[in-house]
């Protein structure tokens, strides 16, 4: 049982470490201005109130009322 146990434990490292390189990775890209999601332009003024936005005030919209609402991403 502890193996099991073991190795999901790694496997959540693993997933995790994953998961903060690619966000480190898109911090990293100074003024990236085009959405995750769509593609579309983030305009200037929300790129400068958050530095770190990857996607549109749609976008982000969408997201919000899906996690508000139980939706499935």
């Amino acid at each position: 049982m502890a193996d099991i146990i073991d190795e999901a434990m790694a496997a959540i490292a693993l997933t995790e470490g994953a998961e903060v390189a690619a966000i480190r990775s898109k911090l990293s890209r100074p003024g990236c201005s085009i959405c995750e999601n769509c593609g579309e332009l983030i305009p200037a003024a929300r790129r400068k109130l958050l530095p770190s936005v990857t996607t549109c005030v749609t976008c982000q919209e969408i997201v919000e009322f899906r996690e508000r609402t139980g939706q499935k991403l």
